[in-house]
């Protein structure tokens, strides 16, 4: 064997010298330095300094400016149902009583003035026995008096939150009138904050995708009008949140998804602030009042013509609340209203015109049609309820 060992050895000085030469006769890095060349470099202080500018971009600043005005609403609502309990004595019977349960909710809000006023949406707060705003830096502030500290308007679906707090941040608005289909659409909000645990907004960003859509809840018959449309996801949690421009001015409230799922399918909706901004200033000023009924959102002469009006242009009466102040008014579904005080009604936009500067106690002159009969009545405006 030993006599094939310099073979062997020859064989192998012979290999090394030939990948030598080849190797050096390409372009390529050695060995050695290809391992090297796979991992990246990491940049140099220049090229990180170079970059720093740029991620402070817009929507950055914008956020960083809203941010700390954003708070988490958090809810706490009392479900009854039927149940059972066990008999102390006899276990095996059981008798009927009402079961109470306390369920968690949550939504967002922000401050709008720095005296401790917050807007988020009715249907966040609707029903709740407890209220507490939570702040992104985590200071909490119980909502003691919810029958007079949290206003709300139905028609809307806003609602303004009172906290005992003063030199709160508070964010800018911006024009409504001046969103641009296209321009970047910043969500600021709280979703999921309950399994999170996390008193620190979430931001989603997108564009802003239409405006001016009108809807109307099938569920409640509540009419949303002029909604800014975005794909900046509205998540569960973000209800009541701002909708945010790049200059870091809020321009809507985020209210609703369309989703099959309960997620978002980049089809969200919010108000526009201006909208937001006049129920605030009465709501504060005066409260908000009730009338009890509900407007068809655009009256067609067919549908007129298929209940029996005589015209179509009116309001048209499509639910009366009970015990409300259009019930006490003798107001029914199906009556078309075509005069307040002395102010010609010709669509629902009319209707709520009149009654917009209206305060809780006013007394409001109707003329009606139903059917082709003219009425007249009279409605007084009332305290709007909590939890209507």
């Amino acid at each position: 064997m030993l006599r094939f060992l310099p073979v062997f050895l020859s064989g192998i000085f012979l290999g090394i010298v030939i990948h030598r030469v080849v190797w050096n006769g390409t372009d390529g890095p050695e060995p050695s330095s290809l391992l090297t060349a796979t991992a990246a470099a990491p940049p140099t202080l220049a090229a990180q300094t170079a970059i720093a500018p740029s991620r402070r971009n817009a929507i950055v600043r914008a956020v960083e400016k809203v941010s700390p005005a954003v708070v988490g609403v958090h809810t706490t609502f009392l479900n009854e149902y039927q149940g059972y309990y066990r008999d102390p004595f006899w276990s095996f019977f059981y008798y009927p009583g009402i079961v109470q349960e306390k369920t968690p909710g949550l939504g967002s809000g922000f401050v709008i003035r720095s005296d401790g006023h917050i807007l988020t949406n009715h249907h966040v707060v609707k029903g709740a026995r407890e209220i507490s705003i939570v702040f992104p830096d985590g200071r909490r502030f119980n909502v003691t008096d919810i029958r007079n500290n949290v206003l709300i308007d139905w028609e809307t679906d806003l609602a303004v939150i009172h906290i005992d707090a003063d030199g709160l941040p508070v964010v800018d608005l911006g024009n409504a009138d001046d969103v641009i289909i296209g321009e970047w659409a910043i969500s600021i909000g709280n979703p999921f904050g309950l399994e999170i645990e996390d008193p620190k907004p979430t931001v989603t960003v997108g564009v802003i995708s239409a405006i001016g859509r009108n809807f109307q809840s099938e569920a409640d018959g509540r009419v949303y009008q002029d909604m800014i449309q975005t794909d900046a996801s509205i998540n569960p949690g973000n209800s009541g949140g701002p909708l945010v421009n790049s200059l870091g001015e809020v321009i809507g409230v985020n209210t609703f998804i369309f989703s099959k799922s309960g997620g978002s399918l980049g089809i969200g909706f919010a108000i526009p602030i201006y909208r937001a901004m006049e129920v605030v200033r009465r709501l504060i000023e005066g409260g908000d009042f009730w009338t009890g009924f509900v407007l068809h959102p655009k009256l067609t002469p067919w549908v007129a013509g298929a209940i029996g009006l005589a015209t179509y242009e009116g309001a048209l009466i499509t639910r009366v609340e009970d015990n409300s102040p259009a019930a006490r008014a003798q107001l029914n579904p199906g009556d078309l209203i075509v005069r307040i005080n002395d102010r010609q009604v010709k669509s629902k936009n009319d209707a709520e015109e009149a009654f917009r500067e209206g305060r809780i106690g006013e007394v409001f002159s109707l003329q009606i049609l139903r059917g082709r009969r003219r009425l007249k009545t009279e409605l007084v405006l009332e305290q709007a309820p909590l939890n209507r």
